[in-house]
């Protein structure tokens, strides 16, 4: 089976939310002939209040519908309640919400931890017939989030991420990695054009890997939608010959089956997906 999968390495500016979102919604608008769309993480760059994340949703949702392709919304600082997370939405080409998943361990380093909470939940998404996980920026460190979506059956992993320069070449090194040892289609995708919170430049190089570890596709630093196929037979052949994730699931099994409800938190995903109906 094969999929067309678009990245769109956002031109971001840093000081202006509502610049970003209508140029957002315009790139959407402009994007066909594919079937899921990928966007990164705080592309918005400001935190999104409440009423105003719905009504985004709702706009990205209807576009969806329109150009006929499903659509993962990256990662967005927005308020929920009391707290703020930092989210992906996945949006289906009938331009419903079917699930959403927030970052587990918002960046120490840049001190997210003072104003973003973590989530709870790692939900196995089904678009297009194919169980799929999101691991939001830093969440790719964390090596055992990307195993319990691999093992849960996510073919795809995507990580929409806000990197700067000076850490292309680890996220590069991380990206092969994941697939690699969890024999799945690993999915980067970045800023650029624009500056991380301490004024690192971040510049892009969004990429696609496959499940050998193979880099099958990296951008450069220009703003633009990129799209690649994929061809997601290449998994089983592969799992015939290297056997490193069947390996770990036998050993592993009673540990991640400890932890499988609180990582899906099922109840917090239908809640959600009713609440921007």
């Amino acid at each position: 089976m094969k999929l067309r999968i678009s990245l769109v390495q956002f031109d971001r500016d840093h000081l202006n939310k509502s610049k970003n979102v209508e140029n957002m919604l315009s790139i959407l608008s402009g994007i066909r002939n594919t079937d899921i769309v990928c966007l990164p993480e705080i592309w918005t760059a400001g935190i999104m209040e409440e009423e105003e994340y719905k009504s985004l949703l709702l706009s990205m949702s209807k576009i969806a519908v329109k150009n006929d392709y499903n659509l993962l919304t990256g990662g967005s600082f927005n308020r929920r309640g009391e707290k703020i997370f930092d989210s992906c939405h996945v949006i289906n080409r009938e331009g419903k919400i079917i699930g959403f998943c927030d970052k587990r361990f918002p960046s120490a380093a840049f001190g997210e931890r003072k104003f973003v909470s973590p989530g709870k939940g790692l939900p196995i998404f089904t678009v297009e017939g194919i169980k799929m996980g999101v691991v939001i920026c830093v969440d790719s460190i964390y090596p055992e989030l990307t195993r319990y979506l691999a093992l849960n059956n996510a073919r795809i992993i995507f990580n929409p991420s806000n990197i700067p320069d000076n850490r292309n070449e680890l996220w590069k090194h991380i990206s092969a990695t994941r697939a690699a040892e969890n024999t799945v289609f690993y999915v980067y995708v970045n800023n650029t054009n624009t500056f991380y919170p301490d004024g690192r430049k971040v510049t892009g190089h969004s990429l696609i890997v496959a499940p050998d570890g193979k880099i099958i596709f990296e951008a450069g630093e220009e703003g633009e939608v990129f799209q690649s196929e994929i061809e997601l037979d290449e998994i089983d052949k592969l799992r015939k010959r290297w056997k490193y994730l069947n390996d770990i699931r036998n050993l592993w099994t009673p540990l991640y089956s400890a932890i499988q409800q609180p990582l899906l938190d099922p109840k917090a995903i239908t809640n959600m997906g009713e609440e921007f109906d």
